[in-house]
């Protein structure tokens, strides 16, 4: 294993020292830190949203002369191997994870520091002893218990609980559904639906029973929510106001919506549209209607129900805002996907409610994987700011904000004060431009104001512009 060492700045050191605090992402340890510490903490982040732990930092509770007298490590690399192999050969599965040793320069009395990066993972990763830990806060905790263990499988997505079998509810109920027979007689080729269901594996031999899975209820049963042991609404609350935190007295409307997933979208579409088209934001000196974009809204809210984590008891909930939408969505992000890695991974908590909801006419999931970038594509198009990802309190929360993205010109210039120089087709994708001609005209009008100017040698499709230095 190649052991290479950084050697960081004081000043570094003592940003880490002082500003980083243990939390759900981060923790520290001495160098006295045992093998089965080590694998618990490891695990912990992997089975959770992954993190950081830095090995040879005192605990910031224990008193000590001087802030840099926290930073105690090895005196050699080498010192590190036996906890490195712990986390090598007794953690199974290995997790997925980046070590880095790291010294202060004028400070080698002080020793060396392994910080290891652990990523957030699809598996779940069982210690020596064979225990699983999760990380929640500032805590590491033990799963104790086969169910606590088993809704960690259903929250990464390893086992689906939509695959999970409902007895309260007969297959014969299913099959008289108006939701069921409504859409096989759009389906090809035709099936009756009792073959429907069985081919779709929608329906399972228990014992001496045949019983209907929870994707099965979802998708078409004509009520969801009577039926399922889990809250499965959604509900849509219009708040007057642009605080954070809403009261009481800003609460103007609430409507839940229920039914199968297919209604549940199309009807909380509709009541969305119906609120923002009354809403009024400032624009400058006046109010004007909120001109949010459909398709925006529309990824979101399928994205949110056909992803949500059905084993947490709680509705998705539409809340709308003066100046902003937020869409809170139970669960946490599924398998390996963080909010930094949405927009490029895939990982479906409920596949089958995917793919089936797919074979609609007009399915609301045409573009299969694309929601979010779609989302993110057309707030651009109409000059508001991207939405924003959160993993908050086992919820997935995502926000469109009603704020204006800056004027091409400043976005340009900003662009160019962190970088030497910008292209056409760059300068296009950050100010949400398609044409060509357009983009060029905004770096004329720059040019003319004497703020930027063509780089030499670069011309026709090579040609980019850098700021003109004063």
């Amino acid at each position: 294993m190649d052991q290479e060492l950084s050697v960081i700045e004081e000043q570094e050191a003592i940003k880490i020292l002082s500003e980083k605090q243990e939390s759900h992402f981060l923790d520290f340890k001495s160098k006295d830190l045992s093998g089965k510490g080590l694998q618990k903490i490891v695990t912990a982040f992997a089975n959770a949203d992954g993190g950081e732990l830095y090995i040879g930092i005192i605990d910031e509770k224990e008193s000590v002369p001087e802030l840099i007298e926290r930073w105690e490590g090895f005196k050699k690399l080498e010192q590190f191997n036996q906890l490195i192999q712990n986390i090598y050969e007794e953690i199974k599965p290995v997790p997925q994870l980046e070590i880095e040793f790291m010294e202060i320069e004028g400070y080698e009395c002080r020793g060396i520091v392994l910080k290891v990066t652990v990523y957030k993972s699809a598996n779940i990763h069982y210690t020596s002893a064979d225990k699983v830990f999760i990380r929640k806060s500032a805590q590491t905790l033990e799963l104790k218990g086969k169910q606590e263990i088993l809704n960690l499988k259903l929250s990464k997505g390893l086992i689906s609980y939509e695959d999970q079998l409902i007895g309260n509810y007969s297959v014969d109920e299913l099959l008289e559904s108006e939701e069921l027979n409504s859409f096989l007689k759009s389906y090809s080729p035709r099936t009756n639906p009792e073959e429907y269901l069985k081919k779709q594996r929608l329906v399972r031999k228990s014992g001496a029973e045949i019983l209907p899975t929870i994707a099965s209820v979802l998708l078409y049963a004509d009520l969801p929510s009577a039926i399922l042991p889990r809250k499965c609404a959604i509900k849509i609350t219009r708040y007057n106001t642009n605080e954070d935190i809403p009261s009481r007295e800003h609460l103007e409307e609430q409507i839940t919506v229920e039914g199968n997933v297919l209604s549940q979208i199309n009807t909380t579409l509709l009541n969305i549209k119906r609120i923002i088209d009354s809403l009024k934001v400032l624009d400058e000196t006046k109010l004007v209607g909120a001109n949010y974009p459909v398709e925006a809204i529309q990824e979101i809210i399928v994205n949110a129900v056909i992803h949500r984590d059905y084993n947490i008891s709680d509705d998705i909930h539409v809340l709308i805002f003066n100046n902003r939408i937020e869409v809170r969505s139970p669960g946490n992000l599924p398998g390996y996907i963080t909010p930094d890695n949405i927009l490029e991974e895939r990982f479906s908590r409920n596949p089958t409610v995917v793919r089936l909801l797919n074979k609609y006419p007009d399915p609301p999931n045409k573009d299969i994987g694309e929601g979010l970038n779609t989302a993110f594509q057309k707030m651009q198009e109409m000059r508001l700011k991207p939405p924003q990802i959160f993993v908050e309190q086992n919820k997935v929360i995502v926000v469109l904000p009603h704020e204006s993205l800056a004027a091409p010109e400043e976005a340009v210039l900003e662009y160019l004060e962190a970088n030497n120089e910008i292209n056409n087709r760059t300068a296009r994708k950050l100010c949400g431009i398609h044409s060509e001609n357009s983009m060029k005209a905004v770096f004329i009008r720059l040019r003319d104001r004497g703020l930027i100017e063509m780089v030499p040698g670069k011309l026709g499709p090579a040609t980019t512009w850098r700021k003109v230095e004063r």
